[in-house]
Order: C-alpha cells, then structure tokens, then sequence
C-alpha cells in the first residue's frame, strides 16, 4: 500500500484560491429537461462560464433556406439525404427545445461560450459555398445572442480533425475559422459587442500527430484581415497525468515560436477515462480529472471545463456529473461529487510541505481548513495529514470520502448528496494535530477542519 504524508501549515498563506471549478460544459447530444441548469447551480454554485452548442443543421434547413429556431434537439430531418453523417449515428431525439435549452443553461453562468457545429464536411468539400455558411453561422450567432446577451466567446468548430465531426485537416479548418472570425467582426460593428472567438477544440491529436503546431503555424501565417483569436481551446482524454502540463507547456512554447497573441486558454474538455457505461469508470474519471484540475491551478491563465454536467448514462457513464431518477429529479455520480468538492474549498491556498504528485491540496479561511485528496490508483492509498500552525485546543473534522461503497450512486445507490462518511474530534497540542485515512482504489475525500 502506499503512504501519502504531507503537513499543512496553517498561517503559511500561499495565495487565493483560483476557482478552477467554475468553469463547466453542457451537452446538446444527451439534452437534461430545462430544470437541470439551476438544479446544478443549487448543489454547486454558480459558473463563471458555461459551453454551450448550436448545430447548424438542426437549427437550418438546407433543402428550404429557413430557420427552426426552437428546434426539437436530436431530431434526424434528413436520414439518408444527409451528405456526412458526423454523430447522428449515436444521436436520440431528446425532450428539449433548443431556445429552452440555451436560454436556461446560459442563465445558470456569468458568461456563456456558444460552440458552432457542422456543415464542416460539406463545406470543405464544395457541397455549401463558404458564403453560404457565413451567412448561416450569422444569422444563428445573432439570433443566439440576441437570446442570451451573456454569451461572450463564440467557438469555432468542435474536434473538427476526428472522423464523427467532420475529419478536417487544419488546411480545410482555417477557411472555416476565417469565416467565423469575420461574422464576428461584422456583429460587433453592427450591435456594438464584443464577441470573442476562437478554437479548434482539437483532441489530444495535437501531441501525437503534430496538429496543433500545424494550426498555431497556419494563425501565424493567416493573412485573412478578420482573423483574430481571443482565445485557445483545447481537449483531451487521459490517464496521463503529466498530460496537461505537456500541453500547456506545448502552447507556451507555440506562442512564442509564432508570436501570437498569449490569451486565455480554454481546454474545455477534460476526462481521464474512455467513454464507457462501466459504472467504475465514472468514479475513475473523477478521481483523475480531480488530480488533473488540482495540477491546473498552477497554470496560468489555462481554465478546466471537465466534461460534463449531464450526459447519457448508456453511453457516458464515466463522464457525466448527474443521472436522472425514474421517479424525476437527479442524482449526483462521483463526477458531480468531485465538482461539488472543488466548490467547497476556502480563500486561500495553504502551503503544504511533502510530496502529494498532486493529489492534495489544502486552503483556509478564518478558523477552518479545507482539503482535498485523490487517489487515481488501482492500490489503496494511506492519507496521513499532519497540520501545523493551528490556533485552538481542539478541532472538528468532517470528511466526505467517496469510492465504491461511500458516496456513489451510481454502484452503490442511494446517494442524494455528498455526506459526511466520518465526524471526529482532534485534540490539538503545540499547534499540532493529526488526521489520517484510508482511500480504497480510485477514492477520493474532502476533509474540513473546524478549529476551536
């Protein structure tokens, strides 16, 4: 078994807290009722930004030239006439319409990210003239934002170089992105705002195949006069936890190859297990996108959007952060448990002296501390937390561990909420005192101490 120690220092203040949990996905594949939204924000807080989706064809008809605005999500209206299938083949009709849908998804955040989807083939292949499609992709942003005023960041294309979404090169993506960049400009002329856009919303391609330095390169040499970009996103799922750091280091040194613009990074998909319906998927995906957003805080300007709020269990069980119950409302897997911990950490960020690989990290704030600890592991992981620098006789500790017994609605229902799993009291001598656990494979625990 291995040992974590690791000592928390109380009055060491390292600095405040980054909230790297408030930044989250929706999904328009796998659409919740129009109560989700808020229902999430009661059990987590609310975003500072939310993804977003539009597919332009559902939203467009092509065989008439008009606009279904409220769409029924899912809905296949042209079957075998469709040119490129991308991921129809896995797609269900949902309950939801798309204004409810945009509408309550972007009130549950500050700000909202819209992401353009499809037509990406056609295009590229000469079946929809580029005119054609700026003219869609315009008149649907307008009509989105006019909807939604709090979207801010308009997403060009979504994982456009794998095989479900289009199989673009990055030579077929950059008129796309073009085309994007110069709707924009003309909408902020027009309606005095201040869209943002940016892309590609690559996959993990760009660290095997290269594309990523093939994009930064085609931004660099772009002379189309609209071309902007205000903003990075990026993908990836794996159990690599060096995984992020290799990206963001790959970036950094892309930015300054090509001297582009150093703007914000948006990796706005995150997981660390293969889509899958095992049920001990979910809870390995969430103890490894923990470690993972934990490890994210330390890059600058680089925000984490794990995927996802709610997505289809048969499909996205190691993913999603909720299910819905057949008797109505939601339940949380131990992907939501883990955002709902993040939500619990306090203002700052205190110094820990051991080595965690990054799988702890504690804050405080006024007489509590607050930790939080993973263990994406296959082996039992003994936690053994001494604290320092504490200011009182004796302390209450609430932790809330979540694994295969504790915690999981998902394999080892009910679970409504995360509950505490132990409350116990802790003398403190000398300033010093002492918490310890075990954390069985792919576990992971937060841990308040409230000092007196």
């Amino acid at each position: 078994m291995e040992v974590m120690n690791f000592t928390v220092m109380a009055q060491r203040v390292l600095r405040q807290w980054p909230r790297i949990e408030l930044y989250q996905n929706s999904t328009l594949r796998y659409t919740p009722p129009k109560d989700f939204p808020a229902y999430w924000v009661k059990q987590n807080g609310r975003p500072k930004v939310i993804r977003t989706w539009v597919t332009l064809d559902e939203i467009w008809d092509q065989e008439t030239d008009t606009y279904d605005w409220n769409y029924q999500i899912g809905v296949d209206k042209l079957g075998d006439k469709r040119y490129y299938h991308y991921d129809w083949p896995i797609t269900r009709p949902s309950e939801t319409h798309f204004e409810d849908y945009l509408t309550c998804f972007c009130a549950m955040a500050d700000e909202a990210m819209l992401n353009i989807r499809r037509f990406e083939r056609e295009t590229a292949d000469g079946l929809m003239s580029y005119e054609k499609y700026e003219e869609v992709v315009e008149k649907v942003i307008e009509h989105c934002v006019d909807l939604c005023p709090n979207i801010v960041y308009i997403e060009a294309s979504n994982e456009s170089e794998i095989s479900a979404f289009g199989s673009l090169t990055v030579k077929e993506y950059m008129p796309l992105y073009n085309a994007i960049c110069r709707v924009v400009t003309r909408l902020n002329k027009k309606r005095g705002w201040d869209l943002k856009v940016g892309g590609t919303a690559m996959t993990g391609t760009y660290t095997v195949k290269g594309m990523w330095h093939e994009f930064m390169q085609a931004l660099a040499e772009d002379d189309c006069p609209d071309k902007k970009i205000d903003f990075y996103s990026m993908h990836t799922y794996t159990d690599d936890t060096n995984r992020l750091q290799q990206i963001y280091n790959i970036h950094r040194a892309d930015i300054a190859k090509y001297g582009l613009p150093d703007v914000v990074v948006f990796f706005d998909e995150y997981g660390t297990m293969p889509c899958s319906e095992a049920p001990l998927d979910g809870l390995r995906n969430a103890s490894g996108t923990m470690e993972g957003m934990l490890r994210s805080s330390d890059m600058e300007n680089f925000h984490v959007f794990p995927w996802c709020t709610f997505h289809n269990p048969v499909l996205q069980m190691s993913y999603t952060q909720y299910i819905r119950l057949p008797e109505g409302g939601y339940a949380p897997t131990p992907n939501g448990l883990a955002a709902h911990m993040l939500w619990g950490m306090l203002r700052d960020e205190l110094h820990i002296q051991g080595n965690t690989k990054y799988r702890a990290r504690a804050t405080g704030e006024d007489n509590k501390l607050y930790l939080i600890v993973t263990n994406p592991d296959d082996q039992q992981l003994s936690v053994c937390c001494d604290l320092d620098q504490l200011e009182g006789s004796k302390a209450k500790v609430t932790i809330c561990q979540v694994d295969e017994k504790r915690n999981n609605a998902v394999m080892n229902p009910p679970c409504m909420e995360l509950a505490p799993t132990e409350v116990r009291e802790v003398s403190i001598v000398e300033g010093k005192a002492n918490v310890s656990l075990e954390l069985p494979r792919y576990g992971f625990a937060s841990i308040l101490v409230e000092v007196e």
